[in-house]
């Protein structure tokens, strides 16, 4: 990943309280617009709105429910989400200028992001989107929005930049009347089943089963096998400089085990780190002389033990990945912010689970 795409991970869809994952995979995106403005002004900005979004580098596109506030979407991603969202942002703002002959950020930095499991999810995630202006009573049918992919689920020869393939083949056994088939679903009673701003998953943003968020990982894991030994290592003693400069230790202090109470407090934020570059608990667990499901419970319970604010500093100052990382420290990166501290815990941290906010 770029240090642009870091940073976006970092500061982007700053609302989040769940850790978020990446690589390769389906993502629900809801986005608004920024300062609270509209995000379209005029009808044909809609039509310009979708072509921008169907047309995505590396995407493809599932659904969509869009309104003047806001864009829900479906997008399968060949690259990672934080990419692909700088993508749409600065599509976005070329369009603003294009139509208006000025210049504003269009997309607001804040919003969510769901990577979605797709045999456990998919279908109900689109129906739901779908349901999603007769809930807000917008319309008495969800057929009547005119600037929603359900348009197209209803025609037997759909349009080639809508993939409406990967939903209907979980909905429908077989390949005759699908259409049909999905008529008659949206008409029957519809209750939303699905938290599209947390997600299913106690840990991640997610809508997902536990077995294949660990898929998922495992996967990324062998993905980011690239790093080195030594690229981990020098991840590991980035990550400890950075949160012992926060709390005002050395980094002998932190790593210092003795203290258990600021070792089990601290330590987490290293994993954690380290976990949003890619690293698979099971290549940590040697350095922090910890076995993985104990660093899986430091990573639950991370959000109770700190507050977003730490955890937002700290990601935006954190260095980018393990090949760039000699390059950052010849050049040295600014700090933005002086150093802000937490006050510790008075007991370790609980080992169980966290309820999500």
């Amino acid at each position: 990943m770029s240090l642009a795409a870091i940073q976006k991970s970092a500061n982007i869809f700053a609302m989040q309280t769940k850790m978020t994952l990446h690589g390769a995979g389906v993502y629900y995106f809801a986005v608004t617009g920024a300062k609270d403005q509209p995000i379209f002004n005029s009808v044909f900005e809609f039509e310009y709105g979708l072509n921008i979004l169907s047309k995505v580098t590396g995407t493809r596109l599932l659904a969509y429910v869009l309104d003047d506030q806001q864009m829900q979407f479906v997008l399968r991603c060949q690259r990672d989400w934080t990419e692909v969202m700088d993508d749409i942002q600065t599509a976005f703002d070329n369009l603003h200028e294009r139509c208006w002959h000025r210049r504003r950020q269009v997309l607001s930095d804040q919003g969510v992001v769901l990577l979605v499991d797709e045999r456990a999810s998919l279908v109900d995630l689109i129906l739901q989107l779908h349901h999603s202006p007769v809930h807000g009573g917008k319309v008495a049918d969800a057929s009547l929005w005119p600037w929603s992919s359900d348009r197209y689920y209803r025609e037997p020869t759909p349009p080639v930049w809508l993939d409406t393939e990967s939903m209907l083949n979980l909905l429908v056994n077989g390949r005759r009347n699908r259409a049909q088939h999905y008529i008659d679903v949206m008409k029957a009673p519809f209750k939303p089943r699905l938290d599209l701003v947390h997600g299913s998953h106690p840990l991640y943003q997610a809508l997902a089963r536990d077995p294949w968020i660990d898929q998922h990982l495992k996967k990324e894991a062998l993905i980011q096998s690239a790093y080195s030994r030594s690229d981990i290592q020098r991840l590991f003693d980035d990550a400890c400089q950075l949160v012992a400069r926060q709390f005002n230790l050395t980094t002998a202090e932190l790593c210092d085990k003795m203290n258990r109470r600021r070792f089990h407090h601290l330590m987490p934020l290293v994993i954690w780190l380290l976990r949003e570059r890619g690293v698979h608990p099971e290549a940590m667990t040697q350095l922090v002389d910890e076995d993985e499901v104990r660093l899986q419970l430091w990573l639950r319970n991370l959000p109770a033990d700190h507050t977003r604010n730490i955890r937002d500093k700290l990601a935006r100052q954190w260095s980018p990945a393990a090949p760039e990382l000699a390059v950052m420290a010849t050049a040295g990166v600014p700090e933005t912010d002086s150093p802000e501290t937490e006050p510790l815990a008075t007991t370790e941290p609980e080992t169980g689970s966290v309820t999500p906010h």
